[in-house]
């Protein structure tokens, strides 16, 4: 091969290359600009007052949930790794982060925790947080083998019963089986599928199998809450009930078809009437923890168009539309009204 057709190919390959790297930049730039949305933004950072229940968002799904004697956590992902390593590492509970997010919100003691499912971005560090303030984990078989995998005891474990709910307090928590948010192409790709024995760290992503996904509704004397954190839905499940305030996982919707996103609505907030809906894993779980989140990647989700969907449905039917932004709070009076005004 003679040195100009060699050059002309290093070349050409140099060009695909540059082309590769910019597209891929594209893809995993925010999929919407959240500040845009920036007086939608809700934030009460005062302490509940007796009969209040106070929310604060920990980013993705996670939340810690309270009233002025009870505290208790759903989800349990602080650590948020980087994409690069999440892709090409093992992953294990960055400490450092949990403690961060333990000392800002003065928790020492928590109750509980409950988990949605089993996938990294939702239980990766829930053996540590539980490790650390004595949280009993409620979760499913998958998620159980997680904490076992973390040096939890047995007794520190419970199964999901869906036909009991869970007493914290004065806080009863029904749990709901539910459908994971649908899965792109290789991504997600082990829905229904379980973790099978203790899971130790470091491990792969791809190790913390979705083991079934499940929704939470709140009760707090005549406080309803439902926390839904995937974006999907069971047709029907929700014909009876009703929920003051609806948190709402959106993970994706923006890329999902029309058809699916009118159904997602009529089958979730059409069904629960709420008076107040909170997006909720809308943010980039690549990036740590903070009060100023970013949105997913425009390669899995479009937030201008999910944000837009969604306020000109809750428009429509007079429901309240606010978002949360990492470490905001949401005070929730017994009349089931925000404290803050809207």
């Amino acid at each position: 091969m003679s040195f100009r057709r060699r050059t002309r190919i290093l070349m050409i390959m140099a060009v695909v290359c540059l082309a590769g790297i910019a597209l891929l930049r594209s893809l995993l730039q925010p999929g919407g600009d959240i500040r845009h949305y920036q007086h939608y933004y809700l934030h009460d950072p005062a302490a509940p007052q007796p009969g209040e229940v106070k929310i604060t968002f920990l980013g993705a799904t996670s939340f810690l949930i309270e009233d002025d004697e009870t505290r208790f956590m759903l989800d349990g992902f602080i650590s948020r790794p980087p994409l690069w390593r999440v892709a090409f590492t093992k992953l294990a509970t960055d400490e450092q982060a949990a403690e961060v997010m333990l000392q800002q919100l003065k928790i020492t003691r928590l109750d509980a925790m409950l988990v949605s499912h089993s996938h990294y971005d939702h239980a990766l560090d829930v053996a540590y947080i539980a490790k650390r303030t004595g949280a009993k984990i409620h979760g499913s078989a998958s998620t159980l083998n997680i904490a076992r995998g973390g040096g939890l005891a047995e007794a520190q474990l419970q199964e999901y019963d869906t036909q009991k709910t869970i007493r914290a307090g004065r806080f009863d928590i029904s749990i709901r089986p539910s459908l994971h948010t649908p899965s792109l192409a290789y991504i997600n790709d082990d829905l229904g599928e379980p973790i099978t024995s203790p899971l130790r760290q470091p491990a792969r992503y791809r190790d913390y199998k979705e083991g079934g996904s499940y929704d939470f509704l709140i009760r707090h004397d005549h406080i309803r809450i439902y926390i839904k954190p995937d974006t999907n839905f069971i047709p029907g499940a929700l014909d009876h009930i009703r929920a003051d305030v609806l948190f709402l996982g959106t993970a994706t919707l923006g890329k999902q078809p029309a058809a699916f996103q009118q159904t997602f609505y009529t089958e979730t907030v059409g069904k629960l009437k709420p008076r107040l809906l909170i997006p909720i894993h809308w943010d980039n779980f690549f990036q740590p923890l903070t009060s100023e989140l970013t949105a997913l990647p425009w390669l899995v989700d479009d937030l201008q168009q999910s944000f837009d969907f969604l306020l000109g449905r809750t428009q429509a039917d007079q429901i309240q539309f606010r978002i949360l932004q990492g470490y905001q709070s949401l005070i929730i009076r017994p009349s089931g009204l925000p404290a803050t005004e809207l």
